[in-house]
């Protein structure tokens, strides 16, 4: 084995994305897991998204052999191919280890020896991750301030006052929904990583519901990493997320809020990657939010329910009242659901960056 070769492939991944992160044997493993030594040779010359024009460029295949590399390392859940909106030319990109290839090579749901190992290898990392940031802890919280989120969270649909732009209708849901033709929904593969480390969600048994819009649904379906379904079957699964207490998790194109999405995960404190790095101190939670939750005491039972469901622990009783903490609200919405007594109700505050950092160890 040619260590170089993979110690460049793998921080040519780990450009790709804006999660810092060492270059470790369990990183190396993983990379060599899905991949053969050709193929981590030829991910090096990715320093940036390539349409194919700049890819014969670099590389030094013949136009066969690159359409086989590429269709090769589409399949495997290692680069995406996605036709730009402006232009219609195919643009490849390659995926970093986090978020991208735990995402790319779990959602299938597949059950064999290989993705047993690729989780315990991603369980792995994510502490190894964990441990870089603990010793750097300020530094990096430094940095991160200044990386955009990942995600926005989107309120659970309730009926929320109306107002500007930057919050679509009540109902946000299914007004993401109705704007895409294709829809793709694929197996969580958080919960899918949990299962196979005999760790089982403990909040729903549900595991299909991580959905892909458009262009990037096309892509799902095309290479086999989720199917199609229709608007009303995307909106019944997205209401028994909903039922289950889950968090609805936006993803837009670059990053910008503005743009249109491109993907929802549904996501639960027990298994989503991002609770869970962030629970273990690898990663504060950080996304964009547009609410934030309000208590009503005189409503208040004191039943403790949101206290149990808030997926951030933002929620404690004080004097037989809940207390939001609004430095860690997320605006989800969980707990206003979830309220038997109604005593619970979102706020609007315009897009917002929340930034929560970890706990040190």
């Amino acid at each position: 084995m040619n260590e170089q070769i993979w110690r460049d492939a793998a921080q040519a991944s780990i450009n790709a994305g804006s999660v810092p992160m060492p270059i470790t044997d369990t990183l190396l493993e993983l990379l060599q897991t899905i991949m053969n030594e050709e193929e981590a040779l030829f991910i090096r010359i990715f320093t940036k998204p390539m349409n194919l024009e700049e890819i014969k460029k670099q590389a030094d295949m013949n136009e066969a052999e690159l359409d086989t590399m590429l269709n090769r390392l589409m399949t495997n859940g290692i680069m995406t191919g996605i036709p730009s909106k402006s232009t219609g030319i195919a643009v490849y990109r390659l995926l970093p280890p986090i978020p991208g290839l735990f995402e790319f090579t779990l959602m299938r749901g597949g059950k064999s020896d290989k993705e047993k190992k690729l989780a315990g290898l991603f369980d792995k990392l994510f502490h190894e991750v964990s441990d870089m940031v603990q010793a750097g802890y300020d530094p990096i919280m430094d940095y991160l301030k200044t990386v955009p989120p990942l995600t926005r969270v989107v309120p659970i649909a309730q009926e929320i006052p109306h107002g500007h732009d930057d919050v679509l209708a009540p109902d946000e849901i299914r007004s993401i929904i109705e704007k895409f033709d294709t829809i793709a929904v694929s197996t969580c593969y958080c919960r899918h990583e949990k299962e196979l480390l005999d760790k089982p969600c403990r909040v729903t048994q549900e595991k299909e519901n991580c959905f892909s819009f458009g262009q990037t649904a096309e892509f799902v379906i095309r290479y086999k990493f989720g199917k199609q379904v229709s608007k009303d079957e995307a909106l019944a699964l997205m209401e028994k997320a909903r039922k289950d207490g889950l968090v609805h998790k936006a993803f837009h194109v670059k990053n910008n809020p503005e743009n249109d999405e491109y993907a929802i995960c549904n996501c639960c404190k027990c298994c989503c990657g991002t609770f869970q790095i962030y629970y273990i101190g690898g990663a504060p939670m950080q996304a964009y939010s547009s609410h934030m939750a309000e208590v009503e005491s005189s409503a208040c039972t004191a039943c403790g329910l949101c206290e149990e469901m808030c997926p951030m622990e933002a929620i404690h009783m004080r004097d037989d009242v809940a207390v939001i903490n609004e430095q860690k609200c997320i605006g989800c919405g969980v707990c206003s659901d979830q309220c038997p007594a109604s005593a619970i109700t979102l706020k609007k505050t315009g897009i917002r960056n929340v930034f929560v950092p970890p706990p040190r160890r």
